[in-house]
């Protein structure tokens, strides 16, 4: 107590003397400015803050919303993709290089002739690697040479497999192979589907199918109350694809990786059960994915057709449809008719054009002197390839007129068309021949 009244301040003990005039009262400081006063730059930012408007700071919150605190990377892009081709086949080289890393091209073998599509043939890869190779295979040991040469592997069967494509008849393959198997298959189902006997001797329509077109791979048939011949047919599958494969890859491999039995049955398991018997067999042939593909199609076409409806450009609305009704019988038959007379016109001279225009195409057997050489060993007798085929000749027209059936529906169209197709082929000119105007 004593020590605190002696260190007491002395205008305690001696009164203020009284004011000579009226004084204004001196605002106290506020804790705010003492506090402003000893902070630094930290507290004149916080005080600016809080003496702008709502406005303003409502204005620089949208600024500060408005700009991405992180960039986002779509999964589908090509950075995504390459991303993820690095990190699965590749990431020796992310270790050794993380500044400045070498493009996908240098550091991985070619798939093909194009960039971009074995960035995605790549990707691919290296999903089907991940689930089903590394994941048991890294559990035994880290190394990644294993990996490597399975993608070394499969880079030369791509490649190969392109050279010989390139050497392929497109052509004879969409347009008559592909279509006469279809032909064929037709004709079988609607066999089998229409026997002569009925029940109760009446034979199973698959088994009425098989028989007609055998194939080792669907045989014995499965039937859902005997449950052998499901597994056995499923072997049957299983081991007919890998024969497939395997006899690919005697084409495509050279003889020392062929010698490796470790890598070369990896690589046939991985086309003929992960790529033909999963993604082909399993889900590309069944009746739901292609009902789905159809439906994905038809809705697509259906938003296009909506987003049309709904804009209608040059379309005549109700009023002029209400004017047609009221024509008269005789103003639309002329109008009918100059209006297929046009038609007729236009038909004839896209027909004029086309045969004139015709002459400086070039043919479609760029080597006449092979074909006349073809020509000759075919006559001779020798094994010389497939010759080349009027367009016309084609068996796509045929499969056509069976799926349709058009020799039932409509058999007089069918006898004129083939009529048609004869003469152009075989008549005078044969415009329709081989290098012919309407062949080119």
């Amino acid at each position: 107590m004593t020590t605190a009244a002696a260190q007491a301040p002395s205008r305690v003990q001696t009164p203020n003397p009284p004011p000579p005039g009226p004084v204004t009262p001196r605002p106290k400081p506020s804790r705010t400015s003492s506090l402003q006063s000893e902070s630094g730059p930290t507290s004149k930012t916080a005080s600016a803050d809080a003496s702008q408007t709502p406005a303003q700071s409502g204005g620089a919150a949208a600024r500060r919303s408005a700009r991405p605190a992180f960039p986002t990377t779509d999964p589908l892009s090509d950075k995504a993709t390459t991303l993820l081709i690095r990190r699965i086949l590749c990431p020796q080289h992310i270790e050794k290089a993380k500044s400045a890393p070498a493009p996908i091209e240098e550091l991985l073998p070619p798939l093909t002739s194009r960039n971009d599509v074995d960035l995605q043939l790549y990707a691919l890869i290296a999903i089907i690697l991940r689930e089903y190779i590394q994941n048991w295979y890294n559990k035994i040991t880290p190394d990644e040479t294993f990996v490597a040469e399975i993608v070394q592997i499969i880079a030369h069967i791509t490649r190969a497999l392109e050279q010989r494509l390139r050497k392929v008849d497109l052509e004879g393959l969409l347009f008559d192979e592909i279509p006469d198997l279809l032909d064929k298959h037709i004709t079988a189902y609607r066999i089998a589907h229409d026997p002569i006997t009925q029940a109760p001797i009446r034979t199973n329509a698959r088994e009425i199918y098989h028989s007609l077109c055998p194939l080792p791979a669907l045989t014995p048939v499965p039937r859902p109350e005997d449950p052998e011949s499901v597994a056995q047919q499923a072997e049957n599958e299983v081991a007919y694809r890998q024969l497939l494969v395997h006899a690919v890859l005697a084409i495509l491999l050279p003889t020392e990786d062929l010698e490796n039995g470790c890598l070369t049955a990896l690589v046939g398991q991985i086309f003929s059960e992960l790529i033909i018997g999963n993604s082909v067999a399993n889900k590309l042939s069944e009746p739901w994915m292609i009902l789905e593909m159809i439906i994905i199609a038809t809705r697509t076409l259906g938003k296009r057709k909506a987003i049309e409806d709904e804009n209608p450009s040059g379309r005549p609305g109700k009023g002029s449809s209400a004017g047609r009704r009221g024509l008269s019988s005789v103003q639309g038959l002329f109008w009918m008719v100059v209006h297929w007379c046009f038609l007729a016109t236009s038909f004839i001279r896209l027909s004029f054009t086309v045969l004139m225009t015709t002459r400086s195409l070039p043919p479609r057997s760029s080597h006449s002197t092979a074909q006349r050489k073809n020509v000759v060993q075919h006559e001779v007798g020798l094994d010389s390839g497939p010759l080349k085929m009027p367009v016309l000749a084609f068996r796509c027209w045929s499969a056509i007129s069976n799926l349709i059936e058009m020799d039932v529906r409509m058999p007089w169209l069918c006898g004129a068309l083939s009529m048609v197709q004869w003469v152009t082929m075989t008549g005078p000119g044969r415009i329709a021949a081989v290098d012919g105007k309407l062949d080119r």
